[in-house]
């Protein structure tokens, strides 16, 4: 049976400059394609939403 070693955590004070440049990092402008996905989806999102108001509100009433 193979024995599990622990990790000896050390407490550390946390360094601002190496968080603030983390964040920087983590934060890019979307991709041309990911703009087109968030349009067509949204699109079809009320587009779908007005067939489905005028299939079961007003077609029902006639």
């Amino acid at each position: 049976m193979a024995k599990l070693e622990t990790a000896k955590i050390q407490p550390t004070a946390p360094n601002t400059e190496a968080m603030e440049e983390e964040m920087v990092e983590e934060w890019f402008d979307l991709l041309p394609i990911e703009k087109k996905l968030i349009g067509y989806s949204l699109g079809l999102g009320i587009f779908l939403l007005a067939v489905f108001v005028i299939v079961f509100r007003v077609l029902p009433s006639m």
